[in-house]
C-alpha cells in the first residue's frame, strides 16, 4: 500500500515538474515574440525612413503598412500569418544590408536623457571606455613633453600607439553609428584591436631603439632615455594602422586552421 502511495506521489510530482517546464518555455516564447516584433518595427521604421537607399526585388514588394500592423500583434497572429511575416522578416533584413535590428536597437535616439545614453547601454559604455582612454593615452605624453621626459621610456611608444588605436576605433564607430550599421556583438573584437594596437606598434618603435641604446651602452639600460618625435609619430600612425595587423593574424590564424 506504501509502494503504491509513493509511487502515485511522484508521478504527480513529475507531471508537476513538467507543467512548470512547459510554463517556463511558454514565457521564454512570449517573450522570444516581443523581441522578433519589436525588430521588426524597427527594420519597417528604418525602411520607411530611407526608402530610396533600401532596394527590394520586384517580386518580393512588401505591404509596409501591414508589415507594421503585423508586428505589433505578432504573438496573436495565425501560423499561416505568421510564417509570411517571418519571410517578409527575411526579405526586409537582406534588403538592408549590414543595417539590422540589432544594430537598429543599439543605434537608436534614446528618449530618457544623456546619462542614460551613456552610462546604460552598451554602446553609450564602450564609447565611454575609449574616450577615457583616449584621454589617460593623450595625458601620459603630455606629461612627458611638460616634465622633460620624467616618465619611464616604455611608456612613451605605447601611449602614442594607444593614442592612434583609439583615434582609429573612435572614427569607425562613430561611421557605424551615423549609419546604424555599428553592432555592439562586436565590441569584443574591437577591444582586441585595441589591445593588438598597443602592443604592436609600441613594440615595433621600442625594442629596436631599446637593443641599439643596449649597444651604444655597454649593455646597461637607462630606462628614462629620450624617445624622439619621431619615434612617437611612428608609434601612432602603427597604432591607426591597427586593421592591418589585426588583418594579418586573422589571415595567419585562417590558415593555420
Amino acid at each position: 500500500m506504501s509502494t503504491t502511495y509513493n509511487k502515485k506521489a511522484l508521478e504527480k510530482e513529475q507531471k508537476k515538474e513538467i507543467s512548470e517546464e512547459d510554463k517556463e518555455r511558454a514565457e521564454e516564447i512570449k517573450k522570444e515574440q516581443k523581441i522578433l516584433a519589436t525588430n521588426a518595427w524597427h527594420l519597417a521604421r528604418y525602411y520607411i525612413e530611407h526608402a530610396d537607399e533600401v532596394e527590394l526585388i520586384k517580386e518580393e514588394k512588401i505591404d509596409i503598412g501591414d508589415f507594421l500592423i503585423c508586428s505589433e500583434v505578432y504573438p496573436n497572429l495565425e501560423e499561416e500569418k505568421r510564417k509570411e511575416f517571418i519571410r517578409k522578416y527575411a526579405i526586409l533584413e537582406k534588403a538592408t544590408k549590414n543595417v539590422t535590428a540589432r544594430t537598429l536597437v543599439a543605434t537608436r535616439i534614446y528618449g530618457q536623457g544623456f546619462f542614460h545614453a551613456v552610462f546604460g547601454t552598451s554602446v553609450g559604455k564602450y564609447l565611454l571606455f575609449l574616450a577615457l582612454m583616449t584621454i589617460m593615452f593623450l595625458s601620459l605624453l603630455i606629461i612627458n613633453i611638460v616634465t622633460d621626459d620624467i616618465l619611464p621610456t616604455i611608456l612613451i611608444p605605447f601611449s602614442a600607439a594607444g593614442l592612434g588605436t583609439c583615434v582609429f576605433l573612435l572614427r569607425i564607430t562613430q561611421e557605424k553609428l551615423s549609419t546604424r550599421q555599428f553592432d555592439p556583438a562586436y565590441i569584443p573584437s574591437q577591444l582586441i584591436r585595441l589591445s593588438l594596437g598597443i602592443l604592436a606598434g609600441g613594440s615595433i618603435v621600442f625594442f629596436p631603439d631599446l637593443l641599439n641604446h643596449v649597444s651604444t651602452n655597454g649593455g646597461e639600460i637607462n630606462r628614462f632615455a629620450n624617445i624622439s618625435i619621431e619615434q612617437g609619430t611612428s608609434a601612432f600612425i602603427l597604432g591607426y594602422a591597427v586593421d592591418i595587423f589585426y588583418s594579418l593574424l586573422d589571415n595567419i590564424g585562417g590558415k593555420v586552421k
